[in-house]
């Protein structure tokens, strides 16, 4: 008999993953919390920081590869999730959940079938209560439908869009597959979709003032290749940890940058001794750090609005041992005019990041159209303040890594239209091996299946002279 004084039995408190000590310093848990948060200004690499502080490296390093996986093929993963969920089934968490395994059993062939499915229900028992009953009836039964002779993986069907079709597939959102198609084409599209879903181990560039390219080449504990377009550069022929861990770090040998960024140092020309470079909007200033080594008698300023990354570029100068380079915390925008000029000034911008979709593919889902319409209007507003800082006869150099018309060739055309003492670096004055890839009108687009390095977007302008 019930009694009836006693008070009613609280509904169980759902779990937190917080509360699941069976899985403290598990790399699913981490990978999880880590795509469980918003993304658009927080990087997946600051996300697995804080969340993966009790992981060894390896399971930090495992933990790693499951977020960018799910990160690459999430439209394709949810596909196929709607395809074995009935609606009204895939609660965010849920469907998070079956994420993560189904890129495991997918994409990670050397993790076992076993190990992934039984991993993977422990992870939903502790994060989604009474939930893991479904997670394994899923994964179980996707590893059925294989043994029993269905395609593998499983295929969309194709809806004879090609547009529509690439982004299923490639799992790009469907507004940037479009613009791409209009842009070069179904066939050229999805090869460089391909290529922004490979995962590109690091490249390193080398610090000039200490080590050349073979010595550092022979010094490095893993395979490397020398980049084809920068003479400073060596491509990882795999992934061999941390940086930080590698020989000749802590010398300051090399640092991390891509093959598209390092063209700074074949862009900005010969310096003459003395002469004045401003980084405009340096970031982390890894340009900057590359102009400060090819030019020791050269003087180079590092200019952001942001306090934390000028921080951390002077441990980078540090590290390298640059002692021509200086930073200054200022906002391009809303600095006042000055009466310094520079022979050399760089506007490496913000921009949407699109061509660095292989290192990031977060940003896939992170972006929109409207994006690309402000941010190049941001962008020609750094130019025009920023060519007033030029000297008569002195280059600007503009980058962004992305391949939009509107960051790229349609920013530089409406910055020439307004600015009668520029004109863009004639041909003959590119460096010969880059301008097989230069278009009409002068200007250098990289494309990570074209050039196998990062989408970037380089123009040079030229101040004329006056009389």
């Amino acid at each position: 008999m019930k009694n009836k004084n006693r008070p009613a039995r609280k509904p169980a408190a759902r779990k937190s993953p917080r509360d699941a000590p069976a899985l403290a310093g598990n790399p699913r848990l981490a990978a999880f919390l880590a795509l469980k948060e918003p993304g658009r200004d927080r990087s997946p690499e600051e996300s697995l920081a804080r969340h993966g502080l009790l992981l060894s490296p390896r399971d930090l390093a495992l933990a790693t590869a499951m977020v960018y996986e799910v990160l690459r093929h999430r439209a394709y993963l949810n596909w196929l999730l709607k395809s074995r969920l009935s609606a009204g089934r895939t609660e965010a968490e849920v469907a998070l959940v079956l994420e993560l395994g189904l890129a495991q059993l997918l994409y990670f062939d050397r993790l076992g079938e076993h190990a992934a499915v039984s991993e993977t229900v422990a992870l939903a028992k502790a994060v989604i209560p009474g939930r893991h009953g479904l997670v394994n009836a899923v994964l179980r039964g996707l590893l059925r439908d294989r043994a029993g002779g269905l395609a593998w993986p499983p295929r969309p069907p194709v809806s004879g869009d090609s547009a529509r079709d690439l982004a299923l597939a490639h799992s790009y959102p469907p507004w940037l597959v479009r613009r791409l198609v209009g842009q070069l084409g179904p066939e050229e599209s999805a090869a460089l979709l391909a290529a922004g879903n490979r995962p590109t181990p690091p490249t390193l560039r080398i610090n000039p003032t200490r080590i050349s390219r073979e010595e550092l080449k022979a010094r490095l504990p893993f395979p490397s290749e020398e980049t084809p377009l920068s003479p400073w550069g060596l491509a990882a022929a795999g992934f061999a940890g941390r940086p930080l861990d590698w020989p000749g770090y802590a010398e300051g040998f090399f640092a991390i940058q891509d093959e598209a960024s390092q063209l700074i140092g074949l862009l900005s020309g010969p310096l003459p001794p003395g002469a004045a470079v401003l980084d405009a909007c340096a970031g982390l200033g890894g340009k900057a750090l590359h102009l400060a080594a090819l030019n020791p008698r050269a003087t180079i300023t590092a200019r952001d609005r942001d306090p934390a990354k000028l921080e951390l570029l002077e441990r980078e100068i540090s590290r390298l041992g640059l002692n021509n380079l200086r930073t200054e915390s200022a906002d391009l925008l809303e600095s006042r005019p000055v009466a310094e000029k520079f022979d050399l000034v760089l506007v490496d911008a913000p921009c949407s990041g699109l061509g660095v979709i292989r290192r990031r593919p977060d940003l896939k889902w992170n972006k929109n159209e409207d994006d690309l319409s402000r941010l190049a209007e941001l962008q020609l507003s750094l130019l025009e303040k920023a060519a007033g800082l030029v000297k008569a006869g002195g280059r600007l150099i503009y980058g962004v890594c992305s391949f939009s018309r509107e960051e790229g060739p349609e920013a530089a055309e409406k910055f020439l239209a307004g600015q009668p003492d520029f004109a863009p670096l004639e041909t003959e004055s590119w460096p010969e091996k880059l301008r097989p890839w230069l278009s009409p009108a002068g200007h250098l687009t990289l494309w990570p299946h074209r050039q196998h390095c990062d989408g970037f977007f380089w123009a040079v302008f030229v101040r004329r002279s006056r009389p």
